[in-house]
């Protein structure tokens, strides 16, 4: 049986399976429930695992320094925050083919299986060096491979960094004061779960739709890259934990036990979301939470660079930006057409207000002009 979802539930359920209303639950199981958040933008990372948690940025960083959550490039070739120990089925999935798809760049850029071995050898060099201290910074690595007579101009260091992430030999880890190190995943991280490839499809489906869902078979393949046959059969394999629902007449996929709690389809949450927040980014298809008039605003010319929302009832109704001194953040919050109400005026300041204090700063809040005429 199919249930009938309104587009209003289908994104009161997204938002509870996001984690952004609902009851919070710590940093590294605010990450577990999500499995892969985007992360390229690392202030923006911190902020959507604090705003799900309501863990002060000193606790989310605490979750990285334990061990608890990596930076790596587990899913399109791009920065996500993953639980540590989920790392390596993910990329037992995806690794190659991510590989494969670089292959004309790297021939650009004068990587092949020779560079890559001496990056790697330069690397455990380095870090053999530095003793206990076995972390570095992207900067001093790089140094270390230009001394080592490995060239890291023109992104080439940035793919050989890239390359190394995908089989963990390199992972973003520990925090030093504010910048995040670079450590030997294989040393780094010692919980690593194992599982076969067809159960570990049925993982990554299955906590995708309990993370993300309600969501469409597209969403999952964009999210994830892995041949439609192999998702098709995760979820047959699945079965009655996975539920069918209809909304505006497209078909989507849900965690069965979720779609029970009927008190889950409410989408009254007001929230400030960084830019590259799972809300948007987590799906091919925008268009329940972003108007399609709108997606110029949120992604400039389509650059794949997504500035920060205003959400309110589960769609985009504004932008924000922020400027930070030593004790202050200024948020600015401007609506995409027509003004705030008042009422959603003060839902954004205490939303505003919430990030200052995710960042152990006074904030102050400035509504500016509409975006659009």
């Amino acid at each position: 049986m199919t249930a009938d979802l309104s587009r209003a539930e289908l994104l009161g359920l997204r938002q509870r399976a996001l984690g952004l209303t609902g009851d919070r639950r710590g940093v590294a199981e605010t990450a577990d429930r999500l499995l892969a958040l985007q992360g390229q933008d690392l202030p923006g990372a911190l902020w959507s695992l604090g705003l799900r948690s309501g863990a002060p940025i000193a606790d989310v960083r605490a979750s990285f320094d334990r061990g608890e959550l990596v930076r790596c490039w587990p899913l399109r070739g791009t920065l996500h925050v993953v639980p540590a120990r989920d790392l390596a089925w993910v990329q037992q999935l995806t690794a190659d083919r991510t590989r494969a798809s670089m292959r004309k760049r790297h021939q650009d850029l004068g990587i092949d299986a020779h560079a890559e071995q001496a990056a790697r050898a330069s690397l455990q060099n380095e870090m053999d060096a530095r003793g206990e201290s076995r972390h570095l910074t992207r900067a001093e690595l790089f140094a270390a491979w230009e001394r080592d007579g490995i060239a890291t101009g023109g992104q080439r260091g940035a793919h050989l960094l890239w390359l190394l992430s995908l089989d963990a030999t390199l992972v973003y880890g520990p925090f030093s004061g504010t910048e995040q190190q670079l450590v030997i995943g294989t040393e780094w991280i010692t919980n690593s779960a194992t599982m076969d490839h067809d159960a570990a499809v049925r993982e990554l489906v299955g906590r995708y739709l309990r993370g993300h869902g309600p969501a469409t078979l597209a969403d999952i393949q964009y999210w994830c890259k892995l041949p439609l046959a192999e998702l098709r059969a995760a979820i047959d394999e699945l079965g009655d934990s996975l539920a069918h629902v209809q909304v505006e007449g497209s078909s989507y996929l849900a965690d069965a036990e979720t779609l029970e709690r009927q008190e889950l389809r409410k989408s009254a949450a007001t929230l400030l979301l960084p830019g590259f927040d799972e809300w948007i980014l987590g799906y091919q298809d925008r268009s329940a939470s972003v108007h399609p008039d709108h997606a110029d605003l949120i992604v400039p010319g389509g650059n794949g660079m997504f500035r920060a929302t205003v959400v309110r009832h589960g769609r985009c109704v504004g932008l924000w930006s922020k400027t930070s001194t030593a004790k202050r953040t200024r948020v600015v919050a401007s609506p995409i057409s027509g003004a705030f109400s008042a009422t959603a005026e003060r839902e954004i300041r205490a939303q505003a207000d919430r990030y200052a204090a995710f960042l152990g700063l006074e904030g102050t809040l400035t509504i500016g002009e509409q975006l659009l005429a």
